[in-house]
């Protein structure tokens, strides 16, 4: 075999895996000395790694758990784009804030790959954050995603710890790679008071060779800054646990730094779990669902895959939806039970142009599975019903998982619309919560600030009826 050939495979794995995104770094015997920040529309140009050395690329990610909160200042002079905004849309807004060079606040995450030489492999054994030069506080528009989950970085790479700028310290590791392997991570970094750049460096032994190896963002430093107040309603937050896909936001304006201790109501729709099925109507085709269902012999995975693509896309759930109505009061301190009630404000729409996209994925034994069952109540859209009353009186118990949070409380609500024609229904729900005391406080929830929608499909569709109908048991319909 030609020697040169296990070299060039690590290099196209680190390639594939950062799509062109991370750049390699030469290395030095020492310490590398910081490297210059590009000017204003500069590119960090392709820094090939000396012959028989260790490589590394790195870039930023989005987050590393579900529960993650991701926020950057955007600079001045950028107006966030609608189709960046709402639920399901952390990747587009996160991409379109680190075009234009945002500021991640408060916690910033790495992704990094290092390869071994292709003639003798490495062990790692620590990394350190290097506080670099100071930044101006970043400003502009400030943008935040709840639930930030980068789903670009494979599954299969690790955290390796977390680390502050603020008190430096050195993460022992120990990691072994074999000659032209490639191993990835994540490493998360935060600050309280450092508007600054900095970057990763790794001890790594090449045989009895010690070297750095500097971790940076596609040859740039990486940027942080201090956080800043949160921008998404306590409630918004409490939901994602159950389901429910990340949600994108902005705001221009930075608000006074005392929190709000008044209750907070959000709504969010679940998506499809474990062996149910989805329904979703595109205004066009969308390719990438077809490579997401290349291989259908994975139950349980293809169509919650599928529902988040589409949803990213802008397409829109069909017959049937079921939403988390969460509650959030950071005031409650005894009493933790409340009184809800729900209505929809509703109006409906028929669509214009060509119709719709039909998309179905269906489970290999497929029956009519939702996640109904944990919901308190189910009502049907028509449209003579402008307004339609969901709950009422309906106990909910709050919930304290930490001392520092809110005390939280989620009740289920499934929403209906089977029409014969093209219809869509938007609608924005009126919560109304009442504490033993009898206080009670209003709230218009909507979907990151546009109504929720639904659109209509035949009672009694079958698969063959979808235009792109697809089974998790290894064939496709339609």
């Amino acid at each position: 075999m030609n020697s040169r050939r296990p070299f060039l495979v690590a290099f196209l794995l680190t390639a594939a895996v950062w799509a062109g995104v991370a750049v390699p770094w030469a290395l030095t015997d020492r310490g590398p000395a910081p490297a210059a920040t590009p000017g204003p529309g500069a590119s960090a140009g392709p820094n090939i790694a000396a012959e028989g050395r260790s490589r590394a690329a790195g870039r930023q990610a989005l987050g590393m758990a579900w529960s993650s909160t991701w926020s950057a200042t955007v600079p001045e002079g950028s107006a966030v784009p609608d189709a960046a905004l709402g639920a399901g849309r952390c990747a587009e807004l996160f991409t379109w804030a680190t075009e234009r060079s945002a500021v991640p606040r408060g916690t910033a995450t790495a992704a990094f790959t290092l390869t071994a030489p292709e003639n003798r492999g490495l062990v790692v054994r620590s990394l350190r954050v290097v506080k670099g030069r100071k930044l101006p506080p970043p400003k502009g528009t400030d943008v935040e995603c709840l639930g930030a989950v980068d789903r670009g970085v494979p599954q299969s790479m690790e955290s390796w710890g977390r680390l502050s700028l603020d008190r430096p310290r050195d993460l022992k590791v120990s990691r072994a790679v074999g000659p032209g392997a490639t191993v990835g991570g994540l490493i998360e970094t935060r600050t309280t008071d450092c508007s600054c750049q900095w970057w990763i460096e790794v001890e790594v032994w090449e045989g009895a060779k010690k070297r750095t190896i500097r971790i940076d963002d596609a040859g740039a430093p990486f940027t942080l800054a201090p956080p800043v107040a949160g921008i998404g309603a306590p409630a918004q937050g409490g939901a994602l646990k159950y389901g429910t896909p990340d949600v994108a936001l902005a705001r221009e304006d930075s608000p006074g730094d005392a929190p709000s201790e008044a209750p907070s109501v959000s709504a969010s729709r679940l998506l499809a779990g474990n062996g149910q099925e989805m329904w979703m109507v595109a205004d066009r085709e969308v390719p990438e669902v077809g490579r997401l269902t290349a291989n259908l012999d994975v139950p349980g995975a293809v169509c919650q895959r599928v529902e988040r693509r589409l949803v990213a896309d802008g397409a829109l759930p069909a017959g049937r939806a079921a939403y988390a109505v969460s509650i959030a009061d950071p005031s409650a301190r005894e009493d933790l039970e409340r009184v809800v009630d729900v209505s929809l404000k509703v109006k409906k729409t028929v669509r214009e142009g060509p119709p719709p996209q039909g998309y179905g994925c269906y489970p290999a034994q497929w029956g009519l599975q939702t996640n109904d069952k944990q919901t308190e109540a189910s009502v049907r859209l028509s449209r003579d019903t402008p307004h339609l009353p969901v709950l009422t009186g309906e106990p909910v118990q709050l919930f304290r998982e930490t001392e520092d949070e809110p005390a939280t409380g989620t009740v289920f609500v499934t929403v209906e619309a089977w029409d014969p024609d093209d219809a869509e229904y938007h609608f924005t729900l009126d919560v109304t919560v009442e504490d033993a005391s009898g206080k009670r406080t209003h709230h218009t929830v909507d979907d990151a600030g546009r109504p929720f929608v639904l659109a209509s499909r035949p009672d009694g569709m079958a698969p063959r009826h979808e235009k792109y109908a697809y089974y998790e048991n290894g064939h496709k319909v339609g």
